[in-house]
């Protein structure tokens, strides 16, 4: 089992030379950027080779601008996630992240939940957030949204309220109205 935490590793260190390293064969830099770009982050990037022989990463502009030292927070909590989950796991058959979204913009969470529904369709996935921007029918059924209590039970969105959940309703704003409160 892999175990991948939400710590945001944002300064360059040893774990980027096996990172970099892999980010040497072309395929697997272009989707890292397809990855970042389907996030929204719009990126041309550049891994150079330093005459010391350590590597660095770029963004490609006029010139070539250092990843780490201008990424944002978010940006690299996306390149941890990377790193650590989907750079590693090809064919997953259950994902468990706590938090998954603790350092993005509300509509990044967004993109990574589509991600990870293109990218695994066949696997498992518990992804656990306090945004409730997510509790829409957009991206999932309520069926498969869960509340957790602070009793420590789970009920699922369409089973904690004596409504039918339609399409059409906003589940965000049923909660945030106290709709499901009686399973909090």
């Amino acid at each position: 089992m892999l175990t991948v935490s939400n710590a945001m590793s944002n300064r360059p260190g040893r774990w980027n030379e096996g990172f970099y390293e892999s980010l040497e064969n072309p395929e697997k830099l272009n989707d890292f950027e397809a990855f970042l770009n389907a996030m929204g982050i719009e990126c041309k990037l550049i891994l150079k080779k330093l005459p010391d022989g350590q590597r660095e990463l770029y963004f490609e502009h006029e010139r070539f601008v250092p990843f780490y030292e201008n990424a944002s927070s978010g940006t690299l909590a996306l390149v941890d996630l990377y790193r650590r989950l989907i750079s590693r796991v090809q064919d997953a058959a259950f994902i468990y992240l706590d938090e998954f979204d603790a350092f993005y913009h509300y509509e990044m969470s967004e993109h990574v939940i589509r991600y990870f529904k293109s990218r695994y369709p066949r696997c498992q996935m518990i992804l656990t957030t306090h945004n409730a921007n997510l509790m829409t029918n957009r991206l999932m059924r309520p069926d498969c949204m869960f509340i957790l209590s602070g009793r420590g039970t789970l009920t699922a969105l369409c089973a904690a309220t004596k409504r039918e959940l339609r399409e059409g309703h906003n589940l965000e704003k049923m909660y945030i109205s106290g709709e499901f409160e009686a399973y909090e």
